[in-house]
């Protein structure tokens, strides 16, 4: 795909081109990104300049590229034909190609210093947006186009999946957990959703194959950021949360729980107005409306493998070990991130003295105004505008 604009509004439009009703748009698509990107990065931002070297393999950027996988290769032979092929990277491209691990050479030195060094570059963002949609996001959607998924935490999780394992056929990827899925299918499964997939001949409920889906790759939650998302999109279920309008509360990568939310977030591209056919749902509704099943599905229990019913919910290690602890000790039941965050005690202030905060990192409200403090939201913010 050739990019010849780089305003960043073209470049975060990550898989746009999607023409089908079944993919992920608008805000639902928006909340997907930025809770996998907390899973993966623990920041709601696109982590672009993010490098770092670990078990022998260099991984970076949008979808942690690595350099045993090739995908790092693919970003940056991308960036090669938008610069000409004449940059920072050109020194590498023999080790890459090969696949060459960290561990084993050291023609690799120095990589991550000029991955930071461009990762604030429009064509660099452009680069990785390019790789992470014909690799990632796009294939995810296809695989809930040809399942018939209509609810967005299902798509989501499956794109989240595609990040965290690759979208292959192996049986640790997306596509061999889709299909190990679907070989549990061996009856019709009913459930309380507004859809029902056709699956081997059987009418499975969408949230119900959602639920064997997460059972499925909870054997493989030792990936990183897979744990943290099998949990919150769990979560999410015992809340009855499946269809995503402007505000969806999670459980972060540290097992915590909080909100993200479309209006008071960093955006990675312009979100349209308009409700895109999610429903819509506001925090007050959701808090008074939507109480967590805490007798309700748990992705850990291997009777899920046979059985379509809920099953009682083990108490789950978050590696908290605090009880939702803020870290102060004393203070129980608290959601927010960072210096904002609320506990059932009563609302704490930010650092900046503002009370009634909730949001994740450099963005957040507080007593409904929405904050923007001085870091890479706002860079992006701010560019957002300009490209307008």
């Amino acid at each position: 795909m050739k990019l010849s604009q780089y305003s960043l509004a073209s470049i975060l439009a990550i898989g746009a081109l999607g023409t089908s009703n079944a993919w992920l748009s608008g805000c639902p698509k928006n909340l997907a990104f930025q809770l996998t990107n907390v899973f993966q990065a623990g920041q709601i931002e696109f982590p672009y300049a993010k490098c770092e070297e670990t078990s022998g393999e260099y991984v970076a950027g949008i979808a942690r590229f690595s350099s045993e996988d090739g995908s790092l290769w693919k970003v940056i032979n991308a960036y090669h034909k938008i610069t000409g092929g004449d940059d920072v990277f050109s020194k590498y491209d023999n080790a890459l190609k090969k696949r060459t691990s960290s561990s084993s050479s050291s023609s690799l030195d120095g990589f991550c210093d000029a991955w930071e060094s461009v990762g604030t570059e429009q064509k660099f963002w452009s680069a990785q947006g390019s790789v992470f949609e014909s690799d990632y996001f796009n294939p995810s959607q296809e695989m809930a186009d040809d399942l018939g998924l209509k609810l967005s935490i299902t798509k989501a999780q499956l794109y989240d999946a595609a990040i965290a394992h690759g979208t292959g056929s192996g049986s640790s990827e997306l596509g061999g957990m889709v299909e190990t899925t679907n070989a549990k299918v061996t009856k019709d499964i009913s459930g309380d959703s507004s859809n029902t997939l056709k699956i081997n001949g059987y009418r499975v409920d969408e949230v119900e194959w959602l639920k064997l889906f997460l059972t499925t790759r909870a054997k493989y939650k030792d990936v990183h950021g897979a744990k943290a998302s099998i949990d919150s999109y769990a979560y999410m279920i015992n809340r009855n949360e499946t269809k995503w309008g402007n505000t969806i509360y999670v459980l972060n990568d540290k097992g915590d729980e909080g909100d993200v939310t479309c209006d008071n977030s960093y955006s990675p591209y312009p979100v349209p107005d308009e409700d895109l056919g999610a429903t819509t749902t506001t925090s007050s509704t959701t808090t008074t409306s939507k109480e967590t099943n805490t007798d309700g599905f748990d992705p850990y229990d291997n009777d899920n493998d046979d059985d379509e019913d809920s099953h009682d919910n083990k108490d789950n290690d978050n590696d908290n070990g605090n009880d939702n602890d803020n870290g102060d000790g004393n203070t129980k039941n608290c959601h927010g991130y960072g210096a904002n965050y609320t506990c059932e005690d009563g609302t704490k202030e930010n650092d900046n003295g503002e009370e009634n905060c909730h949001g994740y990192g450099h963005n957040y409200t507080c007593d409904g105004n929405t904050k923007f403090a001085f870091g890479f939201g706002l860079l992006a913010g701010v560019l957002t505008l300009l490209s307008i």
